[in-house]
This record gives C-alpha cells, structure tokens and sequence, in this order.
C-alpha cells in the first residue's frame, strides 16, 4: 500500500524550535514586572509561542551567600512550563549597563562577592548610571569570583539540571554586559588574546562541567580586539567601529572570544542585535555551524521599540534576517506589554515564522508504503520519504513510533524506531528510509488503523507534522493494514 499524505499549511508550534516569550526583565527598561506580569499578565497561553526566555540576577537569587531565593523564579519556569513552554534560563552575574536609556540594575553580581575580595573596574552604563564589572585579569577573578560562580551554578543544576527538566538551554554568562560576551560599553583592556582565551575558556567549561543534561548556548556577538586599544574617535564612530571590525580574523575571534571551546564542548550559538547588528564573523560563523548545532536569533530592543520607532528595521524585515541566517529559535524581547500588542497587531507575522520555510524544522511524510496484510510474528517494514520545509534542523534526537488501533479505539500494538534520527534533515533534500517493526506472534487478527507520531526517546509523541490526519495525541494516521 503506497500513502501520499496531504501536506497542509498551517502554522505549526514545536518543541526545541521558534518564537520566545520574554519574563524577568526587572531593571533592563527600568520598570519592575510583578509576578503576574511575568505570567497571568501575558493574557492567554501564547500558544504560537514555544519558549520563554527567563532573565535573573545573581544579586537576586543569592542575596546572601549560600542562601536563595528560589520563590518567584520557581513560580515562573513553573507557570510556563505547565503551558507546554520550554524555559532558556539566563543568570546575569557580572553586570548590567541598563538598556535603552535605563539604569539598569545596580547589582548583577552580589555586593557580597566584591565584599569577600573581588575586584572591580567603574564605567557609565548606556543609561548614564555608575557601573562596575569584575576585573577578568586580577587574581581575585580566579580566588574569588570563580569559586562563588562554580557554588552558584551547582545550586541551579542541582534544583533544575535532570532528566526531563523544562528548559531548552541556558545561556553561558560570566562575561561581559548584557550576556552577549562583549564588553561595549566598559572597554575591558586585555594584554594579550592567549589570556582572553584562557580566562573565557574557564568561564565555558565550568559551565560544561556543571550542567549534564541541559543544552548550553554562548554568545557570538563581536567583542574587542582590545576595544580599549582603540582610539576614542573610532570608539565613538559606529561605522569607523564595524569597519574594523569588517577586517576581523575569524580564527582570531574564536579564538580570544574561547568560542573553540564552547564549540568543541557542544554550545548552541546566540547571536544579539539582528537585524543591524550582524558582522562579518557572525555569517561565517553561521555558515559553518548551522547545521551542527541550533541558532537564535535576538532582535534588537523590544517589539514596542520596533514596532514605533523603526529604527531596527520592521518586523518582517527582522524575520527575514531571521530566515536568512537559519535560526532554530527568535525573539523580539516580548514581554507581557509587548505580546498583547504582537497578538493583535502582527499576528500574521509570527504566523508566518511557523509556516513552511519558516523557523526552525518543519517535517513532511510525502509518501509512505507498507504491506496490505500481514500475521502475528512477521516484520512489518514501513518506507517513507521525508522532507523538511524549514530554515534549520531539530537538534534533539526523536524516534519513529507506529501504533496498530482496533476498531474500539485502543492501541493493540505499538513500537519505537530507534534507529530513527531525523536531527541532520536540511530543507531541500529528501530522505528516504525503512523502518522496520515487529509484530509480536499473539497478536490478534482483524483489520487495524496504521498511525505514526514523532516521539521523543521516552516513547511521547512531540512533534507536529506538516500532513493531515493528525489525533489529539499527535499520531497521524496513514491507512489500514489487515492482520490475518
């Protein structure tokens, strides 16, 4: 029996791919978000929406050394992850220039550490506002900050990092503003890459080492060559700036940035400031990484911003970067104010992100074929041909499950295919394979619904796929097949 299921259209949610929410932002815009803000306050369950993008202080969840506050961040991840929402959880633990004009926050990285020995350097943050960062290069980085940071992280993989958790990854921080690994509005002075990348590289694999079943992503967003090296007429003049940075050495970047490290360790790759913030390094960086490991994209500032100001390009023009740059995940900062305008406003947009040639993986069955009949004990071999419509790949790993129905609607019989692995599937390729099944010899005979899902290793059906006939469990059904 050959199947050619229909392909349809519609915009389809998934897991480990697409739009982001936005919670926690307390000071990056000055205005502090309650509890509901950050959940209730978005006003329904976002349902085009796959995952959260979770800022938190340091300052915030450790006040007091060795004692945390846990409350308000539990109550959070606990709240989308109710709603089917994957959480990228992001502790900020260096510092904060604010954002947009704002303040910022006073402390990222708690008074307490910098009481106990820590060093500092002072800068004006974007908002004007006193700030201060670690000194990266002063012994105390290593007797002080890195002993606390290494507590830190222990205490949230061991409340959050195992088997089934809810996020989708972390973002790796520890260095720089913003958590995009620069130093723009400080100008740290490094004496040489070989320190950079030794300090850095501390920094990434002791986020490596620590989380064992959470997926960890690092910025690649551009930092100095030594940007305190620079003279101040270049610092000041943006496009004397990008220029040259234009002239960057790829190798070079990696390199100082210890982004050779977080690749060979596995990282996921973030990339801050679309759509006018991309780089010579990033595209090649892109280029060459895209389908090894997933991407996300951060448009610049807030949808609000985009969408009154104009001055990071329109939202479309944003989501066609986006495409461009094959990103398995995006967000335009959306906060509770900002979603409730997206919804009503652009709903067509972030419709479209989901849609075939849209973000992140979108699987398509267009044909399979199996026998008409078969009896208890034999090898049922089920041939498909996929395809994937979308920019990017699934980067978690999921098995091909059939299920046999009777007429009462129960499952008779079901099986994993776990030589199943469609996490190298690109858009314009077809992949055609077996599955092969095994009916066991007590199975009784009569006429049978064939249904498959795309479940992940557990045996639970995850993904969505792109042809009809799907049921309320995910399993989309093919045809009948007679046991005799």
């Amino acid at each position: 029996m050959i199947i050619k299921p229909l392909e349809i259209m519609d915009a389809l949610a998934n897991p480990w791919m697409g739009w982001g929410l936005w919670a926690g932002p307390i000071y990056f815009d000055g205005t502090p978000r309650t509890l509901e803000e950050n959940t209730t306050g978005f006003g329904d369950n976002a349902p085009l929406f796959q995952w959260v993008l979770l800022d938190w202080m340091w300052a915030d969840l450790e006040p007091q050394e060795g004692r945390f506050q846990w409350d308000e961040l539990d109550a959070i991840i606990q709240y989308w992850a109710q709603r089917g929402k994957q959480i990228n959880l992001r502790i900020w633990v260096t510092d904060d220039p604010g954002w947009n004009g704002a303040p910022g926050a006073t402390w990222a990285c708690p008074k307490w550490v910098y009481d106990a020995g820590l060093r500092w350097r002072d800068y004006t943050g974007e908002g004007g506002a006193p700030k201060r960062e670690p000194d990266y290069i002063d012994p105390s980085f290593q007797k002080v900050f890195m002993p606390h940071l290494k507590n830190l992280l222990q205490a949230v993989a061991d409340r959050y990092d195992h088997p089934g958790h809810s996020f989708n990854f972390l973002g790796c921080m520890g260095y720089g503003q913003w958590g995009e690994w620069h130093t723009m509005w400080s100008n740290y002075h490094w004496p040489s890459s070989r320190i950079k990348h030794d300090i850095l590289a501390g920094i990434v694999n002791l986020y490596a080492d620590t989380f064992q079943h959470t997926d960890l992503a690092i910025s690649y967003c551009f930092d100095s060559f030594n940007i305190g090296d620079l003279s101040p007429a270049v610092r000041g003049n943006w496009l004397a700036f990008r220029d040259r940075i234009a002239r960057d050495s790829v190798e070079d970047f990696l390199y100082r940035q210890a982004l050779d490290v977080a690749l060979e360790r596995g990282f996921h790759l973030g990339r801050h400031g679309y759509i006018d913030g991309l780089e010579y390094t990033d595209r090649v960086i892109m280029e060459r990484e895209w389908k090894r490991r997933a991407l996300y994209a951060e448009a610049n500032w807030s949808y609000m911003d985009v969408k009154d100001h104009g001055t990071h390009g329109t939202v479309e023009e944003n989501i066609a970067v986006m495409l461009e740059w094959h990103s398995t995940y995006a967000h335009f900062y959306t906060d509770a104010a900002s979603y409730r305008r997206e919804v009503q406003e652009d709903p067509g947009a972030f419709e479209s992100g989901l849609k075939a040639g849209g973000l992140g993986y979108r699987f398509v069955l267009s044909e399979a074929s199996y026998p008409d009949h078969l009896s208890p004990g034999q090898l049922l071999l089920l041939h498909q041909k996929w395809v994937n419509r979308n920019v990017a790949h699934l980067h978690k790993r999921h098995n091909l499950t059939l299920y046999l129905t009777s007429p009462d609607g129960k499952v008779a019989y079901s099986e994993m295919d776990r030589t199943f692995d469609p996490t190298g599937w690109i858009r314009g390729e077809e992949y055609s394979l077996t599955s092969v099944y095994h009916l066991p010899k007590g199975l009784e005979k009569g006429t049978y619904d064939l249904s498959i899902a795309m479940t992940d290793l557990e045996g639970i059906p995850r993904i969505a796929l792109g042809i009809a006939g799907v049921d309320e469990q995910r399993r989309y059904r093919l045809g009948k097949i007679v046991i005799q």
